[in-house]
């Protein structure tokens, strides 16, 4: 794994290998780096605050945020959000895909400013890692995509921006239209396990499950189902249906993916 102090000696020597590319861009380099005098410094502050008198710039910033933020949440509150069964996860992963999708926007308009700066951006990026925080790969993904429609709004590309948006939704509502549950049931007493097997497998079934792999272990008188389950249906319910159905000479344990 890379260090920190690697990652921005590589993110630095890019920089300088898109200076050394394009003459212009490093005699710009160099000319920010030489020294400045009192007038100098004046001057740019003088600009930089004339800059908010540009309304039309001042909006064209701010639509494009506000759409940046707008497309990211309406990613980030999907009715079939991949961390349902938990809460707190959940809520904490949406402001951070909503945060991402400014991200995104703010990048794309210093890079426009700078070619260069999107160097340094990368660098910053790779320190702080939010790829950890993230340890589910669905919403890994909704994160960088979060990311690169954030950028295209920050490139004034707005139409591209809400097609992406629309397709990624659908998309999500398509893939995340079951869920990935895992079923371990282990059957004591007299009862007879091949018949509970068959009784399982006819429940999830009844209940628009898909099975997808079955295990019985009968040395051991347990068995392990995969399932599809229903967006709509709450597995931990369907546990304590099943529960239910099964009696208690059954130990359930149902643990969603």
């Amino acid at each position: 794994m890379s260090s920190p102090g690697t990652v921005l000696a590589l993110s630095l020597l890019g920089a300088a290998v898109a200076c050394a590319g394009n003459p212009e861009a490093a005699a710009n380099a160099m000319t920010a780096m030489a020294p400045k005098t009192a007038q100098s410094h004046m001057d740019t502050i003088v600009q930089s605050l004339q800059q908010f008198l540009h309304w039309q710039m001042m909006l064209r910033i701010l639509l494009g945020f506000a759409l940046a933020v707008a497309c990211a949440w309406f990613i980030a509150w999907h009715p079939r959000r991949s961390t349902r069964a938990d809460a707190s996860a959940d809520l904490e992963e949406t402001k951070a895909l909503i945060l991402l999708g400014m991200v995104g926007a703010a990048v794309a308009e210093i890079s426009k400013l700078d070619s260069n700066m999107a160097f340094v951006i990368f660098g910053i990026g790779a320190l702080v890692r939010f790829r950890t925080v993230m340890d589910n790969p669905k919403v890994t993904g909704k994160a960088i995509m979060v990311v690169v429609i954030g950028l295209a709004c920050g490139m004034n590309q707005w139409a591209m921006a809400a097609f992406v948006t629309g397709l990624t939704w659908l998309l999500i509502f398509r893939l995340d239209s079951h869920v990935s549950a895992r079923f371990r049931i282990r059957v004591s007493g007299k009862n007879d396990v091949k018949a509970i097997y068959g009784e399982v497998q006819d429940f999830l079934r009844i209940h628009r499950c898909r099975v997808k792999a079955a295990n019985l272990y009968e040395g051991k008188r347990s068995m392990v189902l995969v399932s599809h389950v229903p967006a709509d249906m709450d597995p931990f319910e369907l546990e304590l249906s099943l529960s239910a159905k099964l009696g208690e000479g059954c130990e359930i344990n149902v643990r969603v993916s």
